[in-house]
């Protein structure tokens, strides 16, 4: 009778910590709208704010169905269309945008970081081009080089200044984007992004 309690308990723990990852690993369903409003939301996990005076990062890890609701700017989506957007992205890339603006004022960063006009437009060289070998993404003892980047020009009409990168996704697991900052003078800028957060995405809303 006490083995068959003692078996008993233990297939009730192990039926309860089923029923626990069942619930943390269900989704809800959302409206495009409303599931980019998720994955923007900072509490979610997906993007991470850090301050180094005097600069603010925002570092927003991008599933590709938020790229897709981004650029569609549907109410719904057809499930089709889905499919094909997301053919387009593939699996075996990670999408990140990163902004980068003073931590207090409304200075544009570039104009605020520059010392003169000459550092300025060497910021601006940086940015577009330089700046690419200076982003890489950390999962494990795995490092992935960013293979996409894009300098989001806004012409000092923003105080920011916002970069869209991908990187070779290497398995699942925790990353950590890294900035490996040159002329900002920040030093080394890293920001986690949890695959228990990543696997707690909602369901984006087709018909």
């Amino acid at each position: 009778m006490e083995k068959w309690t003692s078996t008993g308990f233990l297939a009730l723990l192990a039926a309860m910590a089923l029923a626990l990852s069942l619930a943390c690993t269900r989704s809800e369903i959302l409206l495009p709208r409303t599931y980019v409003e998720w994955v923007e939301n900072p509490r979610n996990g997906l993007r991470v704010e850090k301050t180094i005076a005097p600069l603010r990062f925002d570092i927003q890890y991008q599933p590709v169905e938020y790229l897709v609701a981004q650029e569609e700017r549907r109410e719904t989506l057809p499930a089709d269309l889905l499919t094909e957007r997301r053919a387009e992205y593939g699996d075996e890339l990670d999408y990140y945008r990163c902004r980068i603006g003073p931590a207090a004022g409304r200075q544009n960063v570039l104009m605020q970081s520059a010392r003169d006009e000459t550092e300025y437009y060497q910021l601006i060289d940086y940015f577009s081009y330089a700046a690419k070998e200076d982003f890489y993404l950390l999962q494990g003892a795995d490092t992935s080089r960013c293979v996409l980047y894009q300098f989001v020009r806004n012409y000092e009409l923003a105080p920011h200044l916002e970069l869209a990168l991908a990187f070779e996704r290497k398995g699942k697991g925790d990353r950590t984007f890294v900035f490996d900052d040159q002329l900002l003078r920040v030093g080394v800028v890293k920001a986690e992004i949890e695959q228990q957060k990543i696997n707690q995405l909602p369901q984006l809303k087709t018909y």
